[in-house]
């Protein structure tokens, strides 16, 4: 499949048939990452980054799987004594 280069603005672009954003999985307004390899432009799904609340990550800890004990112990001079 071949695309031409256009102008819009003072920016160029292609436009990507919907049959390859379909095989994609992304539609507009998707992000995509953008780089080159070995002299080819490749456009591949961005992958979205979870993001968790503080709320979800406290939600099943517990005194066994805290850790807390091993985090604040104090040795030395970790507090500059």
């Amino acid at each position: 499949m071949s695309v031409a280069i256009r102008k819009w603005g003072n920016s160029q672009g292609i436009i990507i048939p919907t049959a390859v954003l379909k095989q994609l999985g992304v539609e507009a307004g998707h992000k995509l990452d953008l780089s080159i390899e070995n002299g080819n432009l490749v456009l591949s799904p961005k992958k979205n980054k979870r993001v968790f609340s503080e709320s979800y990550l406290l939600k099943n800890m517990d005194s066994y799987n805290a850790h807390s004990d091993e985090l604040a112990l104090i040795e030395g001079m970790e507090i500059g004594e």
